[in-house]
């Protein structure tokens, strides 16, 4: 039973702190470390924890730049996570109950469990399990998003962020997988969100900015991706400079899918036409701006089956 008496850890990830990470790149792999100072974080902390940082120093040849976008899968502090699950706030009985399960090798076991598909008892799902599977669960999100951008490279300062390092920071003294907490550093994108585009950009720019937006979706699409959290508040409008037109820069690749090696055409279109990540943005903006935008489906990804048609 968790005992009352103890007190939620309060979040390391704020204003002024710094954080030493470290980084692995090239064959044979290279370990360097990252030393950044925390600017601000950025409220709420959903499926991981987002802040600005500045870039201090920096040991290998990655070479981001001074001002980033740090994004760790912290399953300890990832709010909405945590609550999605039904876990309670991390606190120093979670963490040693965790501690514990993992250096008595009850977490490599479980993971095995489930990575395997075997049933593991509800009745054993206990706190030390929960917190595998967030921290599990927070693994898998970091590896989709970085999956993600290597497929992006293309469109990376354009659509995309910039993608810098893939970061490592040890959560606790003692150095063991389960305690990594995995994480990005990308480019800082200075704007605001597509969602807020009433407030921010005359309504003569609404239409040319929401259709640019859609083809920045269909060309992520492009690369193999479908991306099942395509919303406004995932899109990113900036102005280089005061003579430049507005940019869409799309952001948060954590949950999606690819396209399957030898995957037919019929079934990726049966699985896009379903996702409809255009019509995530055309359908929403099209509503919030009251028809001042005209949304024009390209059905690109049309699907003709019984289970579409009657969808």
């Amino acid at each position: 039973m968790h005992d009352n008496d103890y007190f939620s850890h309060r979040s390391p990830y704020e204003e002024g702190k710094t954080l030493i990470l470290s980084v692995t790149e090239g064959v044979p792999p290279n370990k360097h470390t990252l030393k950044l100072q925390i600017l601000r974080p950025i409220q709420p902390n959903t499926l991981s924890c987002v802040m600005e940082v500045d870039v201090l120093a920096v040991s290998g040849s990655t070479k981001p730049a001074k001002h980033s976008i740090l994004k760790l899968y912290d399953w300890r502090y990832a709010t909405q996570l945590r609550q999605d699950h039904g876990v309670g706030q991390w606190d120093a009985y979670h963490e040693d109950i965790y501690r514990t399960f993992v250096e008595e090798g009850g977490a490599k076991k479980f993971i095995s469990a489930l990575e395997d598909h075997n049933s593991v008892d509800d009745q054993l799902w206990d706190t030390a399990r929960n917190e595998t599977f967030l921290f599990d669960y927070c693994r898998d999100l970091h590896s989709c998003e970085v999956e993600a951008y290597s497929r992006l490279e293309d469109l990376q300062e354009r659509y995309v962020p910039r993608f810098f390092a893939d970061v490592r920071l040890n959560a606790f003294t003692t150095p063991n997988a389960f305690f990594e907490v995995r994480g990005i550093l990308l480019e800082f994108i200075s704007g605001y969100s597509l969602a807020d585009l009433a407030k921010h950009a005359p309504q003569s720019s609404w239409q040319r900015i929401c259709d640019e937006t859609i083809r920045a979706v269909n060309l992520i699409s492009d690369h193999g991706i479908l991306n099942e959290d395509v919303k406004p508040r995932n899109v990113l409008i900036r102005r280089r400079d005061k003579f430049s037109e507005c940019e869409v820069v799309v952001i948060d690749f954590a949950q999606c899918r690819f396209r399957a090696t030898g995957q037919s055409e019929a079934a990726w279109k049966y699985e896009k036409w379903r996702q409809d990540e255009e019509g995530a943005i055309g359908y929403v903006m099209a509503h919030k701006l009251n028809g001042a935008f005209e949304y024009r489906p390209s059905y690109r990804f049309l699907c003709t089956c019984t289970q579409c048609r009657d969808l």
